[in-house]
């Protein structure tokens, strides 16, 4: 599991790196939050030809100066799409983890300042520090900062975020990489989207993904699926990865409070009913 602590206004990690954290002006709430990531290609249950895209991208910046020296850049400036639970934010830390270099994960509720002015100074401050050190910047639920400029919803400040930070992505000349997830790709403003070197779509996963998420989550958590989880990938058509990690937290719960070794088909069928009473709950239906 990736280790942190907080010393001052540097971040220690694992005790081999340090990194300045900038802080909001009028709170002095730290604007993101830094670890080192642990993940690999293969946590991820993709398409096929998402994770070949997302092995391209590592090995450009695996191999920057090598593309220096020709005069060329690594794709360095990712946009990550699709609905909630598919592996977006897992991606970005494949990214980093694959890469060799910290995650850097923004925090909106302190980059969104109340004061005139600072939320544009706080959005400095996070490139800032993209420039002087080598790492991902994750900017996780991307709309929040980037939507249309044509929604009469944002006031004029948000608008002027909105530029600043399309400049800002645009001036990017460091090392690293800037990756944006967001589920809501409709209410990105048109101009955001050509500031990406690549943009990934993520969708959720079919029948066979299910049930290959079904067998890697519980052997994460130390027990394997038996013949009663043969219905499984139907039993769960449309459910996002993340949906299926807690379906497997679930039954392993009841399954570990009931004195039991392993799970049964009741702790599946029960943990999966959980899942789409939670999810019937969140529709309001």
């Amino acid at each position: 599991m990736p280790s942190s602590k907080q010393v001052g206004g540097d971040l220690d990690i694992g005790g081999r790196t340090e990194i300045e954290i900038p802080i909001d002006g009028e709170s002095g709430i730290p604007l993101a939050t830094v670890t080192e990531q642990y993940h690999a290609i293969g946590d991820l249950v993709l398409d096929g030809g998402l994770i070949e895209r997302l092995e391209y991208i590592i090995e450009e910046n695996g191999n920057i100066d090598r593309l220096l020296e020709y005069g060329l850049k690594p794709k360095q400036k990712i946009l990550l799409c699709g609905p909630p639970g598919t592996g977006k934010t897992l991606s970005s830390k494949v990214l980093a983890s694959s890469v060799g270099i910290p995650l850097v994960r923004v925090e909106f509720d302190s980059l969104i300042s109340s004061l005139l002015g600072e939320t544009g100074s706080n959005l400095r401050k996070i490139f800032e520090l993209a420039e002087r050190t080598r790492c991902v910047v994750l900017f996780d639920e991307f709309d929040v900062v980037a939507k249309s400029r044509d929604d009469t919803q944002e006031h004029g400040e948000m608008k002027r975020v909105i530029s600043s930070f399309m400049q800002m992505v645009d001036s990017y000349n460091g090392r690293g990489m800037i990756v944006a997830a967001t589920n809501h790709q409709h209410l990105l403003d048109p101009a955001v989207w050509r500031r990406f070197d690549d943009i990934l779509l993520y969708e959720r996963p079919d029948a066979s993904q299910r049930s290959e998420l079904l067998v890697k989550y519980l052997a994460a958590l130390g027990a394997r699926p038996g013949a009663e989880a043969r219905g499984f990938a139907r039993q769960t058509a449309g459910f996002s990865a993340a949906d299926i990690a807690r379906i497997c937290e679930d039954m392993m719960r009841r399954s570990i409070l009931a004195g039991r070794r392993g799970v049964r088909g009741e702790d599946l069928a029960w943990a999966i009913a959980e899942q789409k009473r939670r999810k019937r709950a969140m529709r309001g239906s």
